[in-house]
This record gives C-alpha cells, structure tokens and sequence, in this order.
C-alpha cells in the first residue's frame, strides 16, 4: 500500500467513525411525528389563506418538497459501515440494494450498486477542470422545473402542480450582500438579504424593524452559500462529513439531504464536487436507479434517496456518459406521483446579473 492509499484509508475510516449509528429498523414513533409536523409546516406555511408564501428574498435556492432525513438503512452495524469505508478507499465497494425502475435492469457497463455509481461519479468530478473566477461574477443557471405547491385554503389543504417552466437565477460569487436575480415564469425577483421594496433594494432598514440577520460582505452559508464559500469547503470526505454535520446549526437536515440542496441549483467546485460524492457514498439509504428522466425527457441514471417513513422518493439524476448532474424527479412512492422534477439547462459563469452566457 503506498503513503497515498494509506491517507486515503485513514480518511474513509475515521469518515466511518463519524457516521451516526441507526438505532433500529424504524424511527421511533414520537421521532417520526416531530419530522412529518416540521415536514407539513414547511408546506404550509402561508402569508394569507389561500396565499402560498413567496420564497425568501435572500440567496434564495430551490428546495425539494420533502426535506426528510435520508436515514434508512437502520440497522446496519457501525462494524460492517466501518469496513465499507475501507473497502471505497480501496477501490472496492460495498453491497447496496439495486432499486428496480421502470426502465429495467442495468445496462452494460452500468455500476451494480449506488455505492458504486457514487465512487464514479466523483471521480468524474475530480477530473473537470477548476475554473478560474472573479469575486464579481455570478453563478448563472438555467432550468427546467415543476414542483408540487401546498396551500391552505380555510383550513384545507390543497395540492397541485405547478406547470413546467423555465427558471433563470443568477448568485453572486463572493458576497450575498450583492443583488442577485431570479427569473421564473416571467417574473423577475431581486435577491438581496435586505427588503426590496417596489422593485428596489433598501440597504437602510428603519430601527425597529426586523434587521438583515447578516453581516456584510459574506460568503453564506451551508444552505446560502457562494461560490467563495462552496471553494473553502473540506475536500476530505471525514472533515466534510464534520462540516455538513455541524450545518444543522443553519438547516436541521442529515449529510444526504444537505448534499442533495448543495447540487441542485449551483457550481460546485470539482474538488470540492468529489468529496460530495464520497461522502454520500458511505451514507445508508441510496439506491441505484438505472434509468430515470429529468424534466425534459433526458434519460439518465439516478440516486435515490427514501424519506424514514417510506412515502417520498427523492432521485438524483446523473448523465450516463458523462456523469455529470443534469437534474431530479421527486414521487410519492405510494400513489406513483410526481411532486417534482427539474432538468439543468445551462450553467456558467456571467459578469453581472440578467446577462446570459
């Protein structure tokens, strides 16, 4: 064994000690009720009856319409996590349940196991190149989306989906103190910490009111982070592990649900990229789907993640070839239906923001 695969087999070990060790099959009952009522609040919460709550103003990202822990797997011995560890930074990967999907076995070539796709996967992303970029560029990318949306409306709930449209955002570099831009729909929305008020930002809030909970300039922060701050992230999978668990501080959410609103609507750096994915390939729970599409129809190859209660299905979705983020589909695992779905159009970055690569 060389010095190199000996550090990596320190890394992956002490990434196992870290790892939280399930308890049981099943959370139990009383854990369950607090997530499922922090679940339904973030769903429901509204402004007005009737009135679904406009997102915040600040960095604002796209979240999924689950936000569950991604804890099965219960059950699985911190002895059998351990050496499954040892076994990636050898080169070797440990047993993971295949998810049957629609679109059959998988194909030739295709990884056995999501452990296996996730090695793959970040070894991709550590072969793209660092880009080199200025503190005042912004990250643009375009999408295609289409999200359950939860309102109530005298007391009711009601659930509908919203129809496919194009999303444009773009986030600043290096400061969230600097105006960024969300186009979705048609409707274009300033993002700032501090209030826009008829279309213009008021950097001077009035004493007595609710004051910017930020002190600038800032990188952000996990769950509202720059590019600046998504560059100073720990590219050892055990440190990283330490940093994503320390985040719950900012968005009370296990590694696989913070890994997942990382990807979703940003540029992470290629390093920074791979250590995602090694991380989330030591986590319990993800399953291999070998064939799956975005919001345009793309085929791909995916990650599930299954929310504890067994009701919500989050996919990742990777292209075959390159491997390379290109989406997510969100479903009910009980009735079949699609909550949600995206596909990453484009992703550059621009020198101010509205401007198109």
């Amino acid at each position: 064994m060389n010095d190199h695969d000996s550090r990596r087999e320190r890394e992956f070990a002490e990434l196992a000690r870290l790892l939280p060790v399930p308890g049981g099959r099943d959370l139990p009952a009383g854990r369950q009720q607090i997530l499922k009522e922090h679940l339904m609040t973030e769903l429901r919460r509204t402004d007005a009856p009737g009135q679904a709550s406009p997102p915040p103003a600040a960095g604002y990202r796209r979240k999924r319409p689950w936000r569950l822990a991604a804890v099965a797997g219960a059950g699985v011995l911190a002895v059998a996590l351990a050496a499954a560890a040892v076994a990636v930074a050898n080169g070797r990967i440990p047993h993971a349940r295949p998810f049957a999907s629609p679109g059959g076995p998988a194909r030739t070539g295709t990884p056995a196991t999501a452990a296996a796709l996730l090695v793959k996967i970040a070894n991709a992303a550590a072969g793209q190149p660092s880009p080199a970029v200025r503190n005042s560029e912004f990250m643009y990318i375009r999408s295609r989306v289409a999200y359950q949306v939860d309102t109530i409306v005298n007391g009711h709930e009601t659930s509908t989906m919203e129809k496919p449209h194009e999303r444009q955002v773009w986030l600043p570099v290096a400061n969230l103190c600097v105006t960024g831009l969300l186009i979705e729909d048609g409707s274009r929305t300033l993002l700032s910490p501090f209030p826009v008020v008829n279309g213009k930002v008021e950097r001077s809030v009035p004493k007595g009111e609710p004051q910017p909970d930020i002190k600038c300039p800032s990188e952000g922060h996990l769950g509202d982070a720059t590019y600046r701050l998504l560059q100073s992230l720990p590219t050892s999978p055990a440190a990283l592990l330490t940093y994503l668990k320390a985040g719950k501080k900012w968005t009370n959410d296990p590694p696989s649900t913070e890994i997942g609103d990382l990807i979703r609507e940003a540029i992470i750096p290629p390093a920074v990229a791979a250590a995602l994915y090694r991380v989330a390939a030591l986590l319990p729970g993800a399953t291999l789907v070998p064939d799956v599409t975005n919001a345009v129809g793309r085929h791909g190859i995916g990650i599930a993640w299954t929310s504890p209660d067994g009701q919500y299905r989050n996919v990742w979705i990777f292209d075959k070839a390159s491997l390379q983020y290109i989406g997510e589909r969100d479903y009910n695992v009980r009735t079949g239906a699609v909550n949600g779905e995206s596909a990453i159009l484009q992703r550059a970055f621009v020198g101010q923001a509205g401007q198109r690569p």
